[in-house]
């Protein structure tokens, strides 16, 4: 099943929603970007003003700023993805917004997808702009960048369903184990190990208290070799 991207903006009352397993709160200002089918039901309040986007996660790479920093970027985001905005980073967000939005029902079809895609690269900049003012982001080789992003896409689509043995993405990336280890540390602070967990559990606990199946049914999905070996990777 093809990934989205999900983008929230509350610039009034308040949203509840589920993400990653636990409850929490939209108030005006905030942005969530995250991936749609880790969020729960919305819940919003009798004022709420929302305004949502969403984007396949393939296109979301071609969104992104071409330089190190965008990926090291987009990891702030994937590790902070719901932040407070205010003032002018509030203002031009909400203008991004609605621009996406009007490019995607006023742009005749044959330059639709583009234009949209404009309108996204504008978003992203200006939400990675606004988001390295609250969360330090740090540079990264070229070279690095490229591994961790390619890394991470993988986790993205949804690969972790099936592998979640590092050396196999190592084995992909054309990398070595420790060398993977050694980019995933460098770039965003975490091991390789660290984000097909945190990937896999976002789904495990969604599935489990959305999607109405049981631990077994999860863990046959999810490719656990059995009961015991699932419940030992939760419970850890």
């Amino acid at each position: 099943m093809q990934q989205q991207i999900l983008h929230l903006l509350c610039t009034a009352g308040t949203c509840r929603l589920h993400f990653s397993g636990r409850e929490h709160q939209l108030t005006a200002g905030c942005c969530m970007i995250a991936m749609a089918s880790h969020v729960g039901r919305l819940d919003p309040s009798p004022d709420c003003q929302l305004l949502q986007l969403l984007l396949p996660s393939e296109l979301q790479a071609s969104c992104m700023p071409g330089s190190s920093y965008g990926v090291c970027g987009w990891l702030h985001l994937f590790m902070h993805p719901i932040f407070q905005l205010q003032g002018d980073a509030l203002a031009v967000v909400e203008h991004d917004f609605k621009d996406v939005a009007f490019r995607s029902h006023h742009t005749p079809a044959a330059y639709r997808e583009e234009a949209v895609l404009q309108g996204m690269r504008a978003l992203y900049l200006d939400v990675m702009n606004a988001h390295a003012a609250l969360f330090e982001h740090e540079e990264a080789s070229l070279r690095s960048a490229d591994i961790m992003s390619r890394f991470i896409r993988m986790l993205e689509a949804g690969t972790y369903r099936k592998h979640r043995d590092v050396a196999y993405y190592a084995a992909e990336l054309c990398v070595s184990p420790k060398h993977l280890h050694k980019v995933s540390t460098q770039v965003s602070g975490h091991t390789p190990s660290h984000w097909i967990r945190q990937f896999t559990m976002m789904e495990i606990r969604h599935l489990m208290m959305h999607g109405k199946l049981t631990a077994k049914e999860v863990a046959a999905k999810l490719n656990f070799d059995n009961a015991s070996h699932f419940s030992r990777y939760v419970g850890r």
